[in-house]
């Protein structure tokens, strides 16, 4: 989408993409500074902070559902995306990460460092390999069941799913489901803080 853009040059394509990244990187400066990201994690608690992420990516693909119905497959708006990733990187790095970072609170030292290099790199890597793995096998089995809506999708190879994209369905399923283990995991940090405290 970057690459289609009029007068599209590589120059133009990077400077385009560094001024983005340059101004998510200064929302991030500003909330984190003004303190206005720690306000709204303490605001909606330790469960809503770490749900906001998923549900913000949720709302975002539920767009883009709406679009390629609404515009019969064709792909969205280059500020559609643009708005979705920077949007849920700046709530990413300003919101949800430290608090994401005090899940590991009132663990052993061993515990922390053998633990957390496994969820931050291993657990990580592994999401993002097994999605493509899934929509490219998804894509193919919806291909063989006949999940095509006419001849035109047909010739080009393309399935689809209740009239979205194999891409689209999953990405719906992965943010809710995120959004609901998030919550979960919020619950029980809550829990744990709460008995540590009746300990104190």
């Amino acid at each position: 989408l970057v690459a289609a853009r009029e007068h599209s040059t590589v120059e133009s394509d990077t400077r385009f993409l560094a001024n983005i990244n340059m101004v998510s990187s200064l929302a991030v400066l500003v909330l984190q500074a003004t303190g206005a990201g720690a306000a709204l994690a303490h605001h909606v608690g330790s469960r809503g902070t770490l749900s906001l992420m998923p549900l913000i990516r949720f709302v975002g693909v539920v767009i883009l559902c709406w679009w390629h119905c609404k515009s019969g497959g064709r792909p969205p708006p280059l500020v559609a995306f643009i708005g979705l990733d920077e949007c849920t990187r700046v709530m990413n790095l300003a919101v949800a990460k430290p608090v994401r970072e005090s899940l590991w609170r009132g663990l052993s030292n061993e515990a922390r460092y053998e633990a957390k290099p496994i969820v931050d790199t291993l657990a990580n890597r592994w999401g993002g390999g097994s999605a493509a793995f899934l929509v490219s096998v998804g894509s193919k089995c919806l291909l063989w069941m006949g999940f095509v809506t006419n001849n035109n999708k047909q010739e080009s190879g393309a399935a689809e799913l209740f009239g979205l994209p194999p891409i689209l369905c999953l990405c719906l399923l992965i943010s809710a489901w995120w959004a609901m283990v998030s919550a979960d995991l919020g619950h029980v940090r809550h829990k744990i803080d709460l008995e540590l405290k009746k300990r104190e």
